[in-house]
C-alpha cells in the first residue's frame, strides 16, 4: 500500500482548490456581497449591489431549477 506524503498532498491541493473555487464561485460572491450590503455605507452599498447583481447573472438558473426539480420529485 502506497503512503500519502505531505509532498503529494501539496502538489494536488492547488488543483482541488481551483476546482472548488470554480464550482462555488458565483455562490460565494453572492453570499459575501449580501453580507457586505448589510454592513457598508451608502456609496459602498451601491457598489456591493452591483456585485450582487453580477453574481446573480452568473448563476446558471437552469441547472438550479433542475436540481430543485430532482429534490422535489
Amino acid at each position: 500500500m502506497k503512503r500519502v506524503t505531505l509532498a503529494m498532498l501539496c502538489k494536488t491541493s492547488p488543483v482541488w482548490f481551483r476546482f472548488l473555487r470554480r464550482k462555488t464561485y458565483p455562490w460565494v460572491t453572492l453570499a459575501t456581497a449580501a453580507c457586505k450590503i448589510a454592513y457598508s455605507s451608502r456609496i459602498e452599498r451601491d457598489k456591493e449591489k452591483a456585485h450582487l447583481m453580477l453574481a446573480l447573472a452568473r448563476i446558471n438558473v437552469v441547472s438550479v431549477l433542475e436540481l430543485m426539480n430532482e429534490l422535489l420529485w
